[in-house]
């Protein structure tokens, strides 16, 4: 009886022979694609071992590494001792006998006593203490110094050295000198050492100050960057165009208001005693509004009359809080005007209220821009929902269309304005409109493609697939800029016929406008928009390109806006700060539990409710680590920041190693090694305490 083949157990050990063979095909291109690579890399980074080879720079690195090791830290008193013997070059016919030596002290000979200039001659030194040194020079009749060699006494206190006389010819009496120390007091610091102390100290406070700055800024704005919170966020079509057109048209009314408050502040300045009594009066203004707008407990739903009034005591409850701060500001600087020169030590006390008043009322209309932006869009976006759930259907259609062009052709005008002004075209360039239309189409092309594409790249396993959607997305990025920039043209050019002028701004506008037509037909099936994740995208894109530009890049640019000093470096840490720390905080927060947000979203809390009770406790230990972390890199970092002038330990250090002077930059490094390790021991222990 014969077996029948197994066709099965074939196919199975036909599919494991395949599998193999090509993981091994996969491994072996791998490995040949990674050589290729490295061996790229190596040609490109020039690695090579002929100058490490070259005696001249292994001597030069012996020198520095000598000069690090040797720290200029402390230094002695000391008292120079200089003797002196007589020569003459030329040397007369009748020769030249030098004045007597005195044989009880250190003195000096030269054999012969007079010679022809450049010639050599031989020195000799006696009565030297053992193992003195000091530098030998020529002195002619200007008194200026010519080194000749270091001379180091031996152990009987004597020596002799052959020198090269200076070309100096003369027919008065020139000298030798030798020239030696000794020490007439205990150590003391060095002027390095003081210097370095003191710059240590500014790179510290000037990192604490970028850290603090950029916290502030970065926590709330990771919140719009965390995915699991913005997931979820969906808008309607007309709350969003109303938001957008509400942003700028708050923030000019804003910007106004604020120059009135400021304004109308600053008539006070000078007149201590009313500055405080108008503070006064715009927090109780503030209290009395806040305690009427907002109670603490209510039966019954209030009516629409009441709404309102509550609504209008807090926009007034807003504008007393810009006036106090306005008042609060004057104030500050009256009374550190009065403190100033009066506080002794603490005297920079007196300077920073006078900076604090003057940074409140400096950027109180920025403030209030700002905050008049955001109620503005606010307002737009309410008005947008109400339109959205009361209107008819078919008048939800119709408006889409007109509000749709309305948002994006104010967004495309604010664009084409910003380029503008950063490339001062005088508002009549054709590539204003262009620009506009290659940065609006950017999004779009990269979203379109990678939505076509994905189908495709799902079923393209491992890495390959993830390269294939990269690859189409960038493809799609670059398709998107040429026909941003095609329909630039064409809006110049029905802009131009219309009478609108050759490439202005409305020419940007009318591009924007196009494409929120076209948004408004292709969501004209979607009840709402993904809002939440097109903030998310919108800030982490901010985010990567601030993190993409070094602070020493940012350091030079803030330097020529706020001067040479540490302030400039502290803008310049801040705004990476911001970025980086906002990036981790993001992060932190997209990892967390998601138990406690669907507990309390079960109990129908708000959105803001939620991230309070829920989000807000799983963070704070990582945020106060990233913190202390952040501020750990910003003390390395300044030093870099100091070679571009933003202040801090860098500039002396840059300075010392331009000037080969390594002992005294060993001090800088010391320095910062010492630092650096502190704030590292400080922080572990505020984190076993707190996190």
């Amino acid at each position: 009886m014969t077996d029948k083949p197994n066709g099965n157990s074939d196919t199975v050990q036909d599919k494991k022979g395949r599998s193999a063979a090509s993981r091994a095909l996969i491994i072996t291109l791998t490995i040949v694609s990674a050589v290729v690579v490295y061996a790229f890399a190596f040609q490109k980074t020039d690695i090579g071992l002929e100058e490490i080879k070259d005696p001249g720079r292994r001597e030069s690195l012996v020198r520095i590494i000598r000069g690090l090791v040797r720290p200029n830290i402390i230094e002695y008193a000391e008292e120079e001792t200089f003797i002196t013997v007589e020569i003459l070059t030329p040397c007369p016919a009748d020769g030249f006998t030098p004045a007597a030596v005195d044989p009880a002290t250190p003195y000096i000979i030269m054999d012969p006593t007079c010679a022809e200039p450049g010639s050599e001659v031989t020195v000799r030194g006696f009565g030297f203490k053992p193992a003195e040194e000091g530098p030998l020079s020529f002195i002619p009749p200007s008194g200026v110094t010519l080194k000749l060699a270091n001379i180091e006494a031996d152990d009987d206190g004597n020596f002799e050295v052959v020198v090269e006389l200076s070309d100096r010819p003369d027919e008065v009496i020139q000298h030798l000198r030798m020239t030696t120390t000794i020490q007439t007091g205990s150590w003391m610091w060095t002027d390095t050492a003081t210097d370095t102390w003191d710059k240590i100290i500014e790179t510290v406070m000037l990192a604490l100050v970028a850290t603090t700055l950029g916290t502030f800024l970065a926590v709330p704005l990771s919140f719009f960057s965390a995915r699991n919170l913005m997931r979820a966020i969906r808008t309607p079509l007309a709350s969003v165009t109303l938001f957008i057109v509400g942003l700028p048209l708050g923030i000019v009314v804003g910007r106004q208001f604020g120059r009135w408050v400021v304004e109308l502040a600053s008539k006070l300045m000078d007149r201590p005693v009313w500055l405080v009594i108008g503070l006064m009066v715009s927090i109780a203004a503030i209290w009395a509004l806040s305690r009427f707008a907002l109670p603490e407990e209510e039966q019954d739903a209030p009516e629409t009359w009441l709404r309102i009034t509550r609504i209008g005591a807090l926009l007034l409850a807003g504008v007393g809080v810009l006036f106090a701060i306005d008042f609060l500001g004057f104030l500050l600087m009256q009374i550190g005007d009065a403190l100033h020169g009066n506080l002794g030590w603490f005297d920079f006390l007196a300077t920073f209220l006078i900076n604090i008043g003057d940074i409140m009322t400096t950027f109180l209309t920025a403030v209030s821009a700002i905050l008049v932006g955001f109620l503005g869009a606010g307002v737009g976006s309410r008005l947008g929902h109400a339109i959205n759930d009361r209107a008819p259907r078919s008048i939800v259609d119709i408006l889409r269309y007109p509000l749709g062009a309305l948002a994006i052709g104010v967004l495309g005008l604010m664009i084409g304005s910003a380029i503008n002004w950063m490339y001062d075209y005088g508002n009549e360039n054709p590539a204003i409109a262009m620009a506009t239309g290659a940065i609006m189409m950017v999004m779009v092309g990269g979203s379109i493609t990678g939505r076509l594409m994905r189908p495709v790249r799902q079923r393209v396993p491992g890495i390959f697939g993830s390269l294939l959607g990269f690859f189409t997305v960038i493809a799609g990025i670059i398709g998107g800029i040429f026909a941003g920039i095609g329909l630039g043209k064409l809006a110049v050019v029905i802009v131009d016929a219309i009478g609108g002028g050759n490439g202005t701004v409305w020419a940007a506008a009318l591009v924007g406008a196009i494409l929120g037509t076209a948004l408004a037909w292709a969501t004209r099936r979607l009840d709402s928009l993904p809002s939440g994740l097109i903030a998310y995208y919108l800030s982490r894109s901010l985010f990567n390109a601030i993190r993409s530009v070094e602070p020493l890049v940012m350091a030079i640019v803030f330097v020529v806006w706020v001067g040479v000093g540490p302030f400039a470096g502290s803008l310049a840490l801040a705004l990476h700060t911001t970025a980086a720390l906002a990036k981790l905080y993001s992060e932190q927060v997209e990892s967390i539990m998601t138990g406690p947000m669907e507990a309390i979203t079960a109990t129908g809390a708000t959105r803001l409710q939620n991230i309070i009770y829920a989000v807000v406790p799983q963070i704070v230990p990582p945020y106060i680590a990233f913190t202390l972390y952040r501020w750990d890199i910003n003390v390395r970092m300044s030093t870099i920041i100091g070679f571009a002038g933003g202040g801090g330990i860098g500039f002396l250090l840059q300075q010392n190693i331009n000037l080969l002077q390594y002992r005294d930059a060993s001090v800088q490094m010391l320095a910062i090694a010492i630092v650096v390790s502190s704030l590292d021991f400080l922080s572990a222990r505020i984190r076993e305490r707190i996190v």
